[in-house]
């Protein structure tokens, strides 16, 4: 998993905007969970609108935030990363989730279909915390165990080579709690359970790996040859791990792993 930078002061279009606002404000008037309801389902195209989606495509070179996959997950949805419906925390139920998160686009993630579709109306908790509507700023507090793309946490999933494909886990050094979101993560996304998925970064991984053993077999070249591999398979791994590239932090992870200190260093110079 990747950091998604949304650069500071960027919004989607202000029409959008002005729209999710008036909606938003019908919610918080409405008097009955029903009457809430009744708005979302009857409003469901604003975060599917083309203004918006565009906007949170484009953010992040049209990959899924939860995979970077560009089209191994299939069709593209907005998920809402708090679930605006009801909240599944293992055995507990919510039955009126972040409902006033709903139109709110900075609670979006570009997200695949099959990923989203299995996430559904999962969001475990490490602690107990229920944030309330009226007080929104509690989210501050909230401990989600899911990691959310758009933060610095999503460094804690990492990759490694299976027998035959390349599997999400968490990255070397992570204590216990990190351990549990990430193995959270991947169970509630199912980060794990695609065949297709895990053989796309099983390709970017081998193409790193072997990129990382040109770079050491050009060591036993003449000089000026020795040079030109060298270079070549530098510029070959930075260009992987690139922030428009797909699956770049496979090869990211295959490199931290993999690769001998010096060609880390020039790679991530």
């Amino acid at each position: 998993m990747r950091k998604v930078f949304i650069p500071e002061g960027t919004r989607p279009p202000e029409d959008w905007l002005q729209r999710a606002a008036e909606l938003t404000a019908q919610l918080r008037t409405a008097g009955t969970k029903e009457a809430r309801t009744a708005i979302i389902e009857a409003h469901e195209q604003l975060w599917r609108d083309d203004r918006v989606r565009k906007w949170l495509l484009d953010l992040f070179h049209r990959k899924c935030w939860y995979t970077e996959a560009q089209e191994a997950v299939s069709a593209f949805h907005v998920d809402h990363f708090r679930p605006k419906g009801r909240a599944v925390n293992g055995d507990v139920v919510r039955e009126e989730g972040y409902w006033w998160l709903a139109f709110d686009w900075s609670n979006y993630r570009i997200c695949g279909q099959l990923i989203n579709v299995k996430k559904k109306d999962q969001f475990p908790l490490a602690e107990p915390l229920v944030v309330d509507a009226n007080h929104p700023e509690q989210i501050q507090l909230e401990a989600p165990l899911l990691i959310d793309p758009t933060t610095d946490d999503a460094r804690l999933v990492s990759y490694e080579m299976d027998e035959d494909a390349c599997i999400a886990t968490a990255v070397p050094g992570a204590d216990e709690l990190e351990t549990k979101r990430v193995n959270a993560t991947i169970d509630v996304l199912g980060l794990n359970r695609l065949d297709r998925l895990n053989m796309k970064r099983a390709d970017v991984w081998q193409d790193s790996y072997d990129t990382i053993l040109e770079y050491e077999s050009a060591a036993k070249a003449p000089h000026c040859l020795r040079t030109v591999r060298q270079a070549w398979a530098v510029s070959k791994l930075k260009k992987s791990i690139g922030y428009e590239k797909e699956l770049s932090s496979v090869a990211d992870a295959c490199i931290r792993k993999v690769a001998p200190e010096p060609l880390k260093a020039k790679v991530y110079s």
